[in-house]
């Protein structure tokens, strides 16, 4: 197999068959004998050497490599532990993008890609009815009295009880740089914190210090989005609305099936509302609007529920409201 048929494969294992940014990625981040021993995973240390023909401690050396490179990850399975490729196309874009020593070209790629090649996989996954990847969590501090705020939709909540934490970067504005919002601020839960510990990537961190780092994206104006299920994740990401790799594209409807919103809507008061029109400019998804009498109104079907125009209204005129049913958020 020749070096670019190669890299074409590994681009194809993490679902960017037709690519033509994602092998030169693959280029950029692993040498051809590299790109070798990734494309016979799975496998473990022993395994590997039989089948590649060097001795265990040669391979244990390039997985190392490899691992800190964020190209491969470590399972546990039946007593042994088994190295795998990046699943997909975000965990490699997430794991290779905090790569310590990434070269400056490898963040180049990544911007090239998701800029151009990247709006292809929202539209399929939309197109497909594919379950979204991702959901809100809200900011619950306006949640009216009478809702249920479910465990695992209270970001608090979450981080507490995570037996281990850790903080890392945020690969997204890491490639894309279109804000000067926090870039610190991506926290990392259980095995992920675990992960990105051993390779150096994030700082370990306890709970105290999580709820800070999520105060710190509230204020920002950021919105907090972890996996699309019930219970503990990997990640409570705290995105912008112009790097983020999901919350953008929840905008346009042929897009919108990576992310879901929230249970929840925003609602005004209209009766204390001022016009002030922080929440118009704060509004992630820009679905806010002053109206002809100087009130605030809010696009009902476009909110995602996020509270970050909550927690910027300075007459406590917004709050959030449940809208759907315990059950929206899989298990």
């Amino acid at each position: 197999m020749s070096h670019q048929d190669l890299y074409r494969e590994l681009s194809k294992k993490v679902g960017t068959e037709h690519s033509q940014i994602v092998p030169e990625i693959w280029k950029t981040v692993s040498t051809p004998e590299e790109a070798t021993l990734l494309n016979i995973l799975p496998g473990t240390i022993e395994d590997l050497a039989e089948r590649f023909g060097k001795s265990q401690e040669a391979i244990t050396g390039m997985l190392q490599v490899l691992f800190h490179k964020g190209l491969v990850f470590k399972v546990k399975r039946e007593g042994k532990t088994v190295y795998h490729m990046p699943r997909h196309i975000i965990q490699f874009h997430d794991a290779s993008t905090l790569w310590p020593e990434a070269p400056p070209e490898l963040i180049d790629l990544w911007r090239q890609y998701t800029e151009k090649e990247y709006p292809q996989i929202p539209a399929a996954l939309t197109a497909m009815k594919v379950p979204p990847l991702f959901r809100v969590v809200p900011i619950n501090e306006k949640i009216e009295m009478k809702s249920q705020v479910l465990a695992y939709e209270d970001a608090s909540n979450i981080v507490e009880k995570a037996s281990v934490l850790a903080v890392a970067n945020c690969p997204c504005r890491m490639i894309m740089r279109k804000c000067d919002k926090p870039i610190d601020v991506c926290i990392q839960l259980n095995r992920a914190a675990e992960y990105a510990i051993e390779r150096g990537t994030g700082r370990r961190i306890d709970a105290a210090e999580a709820k800070s780092i999520l105060l710190r994206a509230e204020e920002a104006g950021l919105v907090h989005i972890t996996e699309n299920k019930a219970g503990l994740g990997a990640v409570i990401c705290n995105c912008c609305n112009c790097c983020c790799i999901a919350l953008p594209f929840a905008k346009n409807i042929a897009t919108s099936g990576m992310l879901v919103p929230s249970r929840y809507r925003a609602v005004i008061d209209g009766d204390i509302c001022t016009g002030c029109g922080l929440c118009v400019e704060d509004c992630p998804m820009g679905v806010i609007t002053i109206d002809e009498q100087n009130i605030a109104m809010i696009d009902a079907e476009a909110c995602i529920g996020c509270g970050v125009c909550t927690h910027v209204c300075p007459t406590d005129t917004i709050s959030l409201k449940a809208v759907r049913q315990e059950d929206f958020i899989p298990s």
